[in-house]
C-alpha cells in the first residue's frame, strides 16, 4: 500500500514538472531605445523633448525590457541604411571603425558595439506635427512612428505609427497634453507586438484565486486579462494552439499576481500556459434606457447613452464617465444631452459580474436654430444603478440594468427636456478596448 501511495506521489510530482517544464516564460528583452528624430527641422526642441520623456517613460514603466539609452537620432530615410550597416558587420565579421556615419548621425565604435550586441533597436520617428490658433484655444497634433530592428536577423520585424492631439490657452499646453496622450497608446501598441506580449504561467491555486508569475517587475496591472492556451502537437510534429479560458489580474505584488477566472474549459492547473491580451484599458458601452417619469409630460422616456470603464489599473472599483441624449420632440428646438462622471463597483462571478453604479451629471442644450434664446448649461442630476453583465465573447458583453435617475432643470423649468427623474429599466451592449 505504501508503495503504491509513493508511486502515485512521484507520478504527480513528475507530471507537475513536465507541466512547469512545458510553460514558455518571457525574459525581459535587452533593447537600445534611439532618441527621437523627426522629419521637420522646424520643429521646436521644447516638443522634442517633451515627446522623446514621454517614449522613454513608457519603456522604463513597462518594465520588461533592458534600456539602453541612445542620444543618437535617425530620420525615417536612414533606418534602411541603418539595418544594411549592421547587418553587414553581422555577417561580414568586420572590424568596426572608429567612427559610423548614417546621416546626421555619427556612432563612436563603443556605441556601435553596443548597438550590434543589442537584441532589439527601437527607433522614433516624430513623422508629422502641427500648431496652430483655432478659435480661442491652440491646437497640436503630432504623429510619431516607430520601427522596430531585430538586430540578431538585421531586419525590421515591426512598426507602427501615435497620432496624438492635445489643445491649450498656449502652443506649450497645446504640445504637452499631445505628448501626455501618446503613453497610453505607445503601451498598447507595445504590448500587442508579439514579440512583446508577456507569456506566464499558473504556479499556484488558493482557493478560487490562481497565482501567476511575473507583477509589476514586467508592467502587470490589476484589470489585465490574459487567456488561457492549450498547445497539442500534432502526429505530423507541427504544433496547434487554442485558446480555452480567460483570466483576469485582481491584485499585483513585486513578481507575481493573483487572477481569478472569468471562464474555462475545466478548472485552470498548476502548469497552464498562459498568453497576455494586451488592451487600451477602457470598456465602452452603448445602451437605451427606458425610464417610467413622474414629472415629464410623457410618462414614458427613452434615453440614449455612450459610457466609457476604466479597466485596466482597475478591478473592484472603476471610474465612470459617459453621455446620453433624452429622446423626444425637442429636436425641433434644441439637442438636450447629459454628461456625467462616477464609480461602478465590480464583483465577478466567473463570465457573470454585477455592477452597481452611482454618478453625477449635468444638463446642457444644443440649439437647432441659431436664433432661439437659449442656455446651455441647463440642469444638473444624479443616476444610481445596478447592472448585471455577461461576458459572451471574450471582447464583449451584453447587459440588463435598473435603478433611478433624477434630473432638476435650472432654466426652462417647463419645457426643459432635461428635466425628469423616475424609475429606470434598460440595457446594452459592452465593448472591452
Amino acid at each position: 500500500m505504501k508503495s503504491r501511495r509513493l508511486s502515485a506521489l512521484l507520478l504527480a510530482v513528475c507530471m507537475m514538472a513536465m507541466s512547469l517544464s512545458a510553460q514558455e516564460i518571457s525574459e525581459k528583452k535587452d533593447i537600445a531605445v534611439f532618441s527621437l528624430s523627426y522629419a521637420d527641422w522646424s520643429i521646436p526642441s521644447g516638443a522634442l523633448g517633451l515627446v522623446d520623456q514621454a517614449i522613454q517613460n513608457v519603456f522604463v514603466g513597462l518594465g520588461r525590457f533592458n534600456i539602453y539609452g541612445m542620444t543618437y537620432r535617425l530620420e525615417a530615410g536612414d533606418i534602411q541604411s541603418f539595418i544594411d550597416q549592421v547587418k553587414k558587420y553581422k555577417e561580414e565579421n568586420v572590424e568596426i571603425p572608429e567612427e559610423v556615419r548614417l546621416g546626421e548621425a555619427t556612432f563612436t565604435e563603443a556605441d556601435f558595439n553596443k548597438l550590434v550586441g543589442s537584441f532589439i533597436v527601437v527607433i522614433p520617428v516624430m513623422s508629422y506635427y502641427d500648431v496652430r490658433y483655432d478659435e480661442d484655444s491652440y491646437e497640436a497634433d503630432i504623429q510619431t512612428s516607430f520601427t522596430f530592428v531585430n538586430v540578431e536577423e538585421g531586419k525590421a520585424f515591426a512598426s507602427f505609427q501615435i497620432d496624438t492631439s492635445g489643445s491649450g490657452d498656449s502652443q506649450k499646453e497645446a504640445i504637452k497634453g499631445a505628448a501626455d496622450a501618446i503613453p497610453m497608446q505607445l503601451q498598447y501598441e507595445l504590448r500587442s507586438v508579439p514579440e512583446f506580449q508577456l507569456k506566464t504561467g499558473i504556479i499556484d491555486i488558493i482557493g478560487k484565486e490562481y497565482i501567476i508569475e511575473f507583477g509589476r517587475n514586467m508592467g502587470v496591472q490589476v484589470g489585465d486579462e490574459f487567456a488561457i492556451v492549450e498547445t497539442r502537437v500534432l502526429p505530423s510534429g507541427r504544433q496547434m494552439s487554442k485558446e480555452t479560458g480567460l483570466i483576469v489580474v485582481k491584485s499585483v505584488d513585486e513578481e507575481i499576481s493573483s487572477t481569478r477566472v472569468r471562464y474555462s474549459n475545466g478548472r485552470p492547473n498548476v502548469g497552464e500556459q498562459l498568453k497576455e491580451i494586451p488592451r487600451l484599458g477602457v470598456e465602452l458601452s452603448g445602451y437605451l434606457d427606458i425610464l417610467q417619469s413622474s414629472d415629464s409630460d410623457e410618462e414614458i422616456l427613452a434615453i440614449a447613452g455612450l459610457r466609457s470603464v476604466g479597466s485596466r489599473g482597475f478591478y473592484s472599483l472603476r471610474p465612470v464617465v459617459g453621455v446620453e441624449v433624452p429622446l423626444g420632440d425637442s429636436f425641433a428646438i434644441w439637442f438636450p444631452v447629459n454628461a456625467y462622471v462616477g464609480a461602478e463597483a465590480n464583483w465577478m462571478f466567473g463570465r457573470l459580474s454585477i455592477n452597481p453604479s452611482a454618478v453625477v451629471g449635468a444638463g446642457f442644450l444644443v440649439p437647432i436654430n441659431g436664433d432661439e434664446d437659449y442656455e446651455y448649461f441647463s440642469s444638473i442630476g444624479f443616476t444610481g444603478l445596478v447592472e448585471a453583465q455577461y461576458l459572451f465573447k471574450q471582447n464583449m458583453k451584453f447587459f440588463l440594468r435598473t435603478g433611478y435617475t433624477f434630473y432638476q432643470a435650472l432654466v426652462l423649468e417647463d419645457i426643459n427636456p432635461n428635466d425628469y427623474n423616475g424609475l429606470v429599466l434598460g440595457g446594452g451592449l459592452t465593448f472591452k478596448l
